[in-house]
C-alpha cells in the first residue's frame, strides 16, 4: 500500500473572524438583559461576573467571553 503525503491547506482556520478578547477586570458589561461586573478571568475563555437579582441579592455565575457585550452610552 502507497502512502502518500497529505499537506495542510493554508488558511483554513478562522478567517475574517477576531479572535475575542477578555474583558478587563471590574468592567461593566451587558450579558442578555442585565447588566453585570466581571469579577475575575476563568480557564477556557470564561469570566466570573457578578450580578443582581430582582431580590436584590448578589450572585456569581461563569459566562463565556462571547456572551458578554459593552455598554452603550447610557446605563438605563
Amino acid at each position: 500500500m502507497e502512502q502518500t503525503i497529505r499537506r495542510r491547506k493554508r488558511g483554513t482556520g478562522r478567517t475574517g473572524r477576531k479572535a475575542p478578547a477578555c474583558p478587563p477586570i471590574g468592567a461593566l458589561m451587558r450579558y442578555g438583559e442585565r447588566i453585570v461586573r466581571v469579577i475575575a478571568e476563568a480557564s477556557g475563555q470564561r469570566v466570573i461576573i457578578e450580578s443582581v437579582n430582582e431580590d436584590g441579592r448578589a450572585f456569581r455565575s461563569t459566562v463565556k467571553w462571547i456572551s458578554l457585550s459593552a455598554l452603550q452610552d447610557q446605563l438605563f
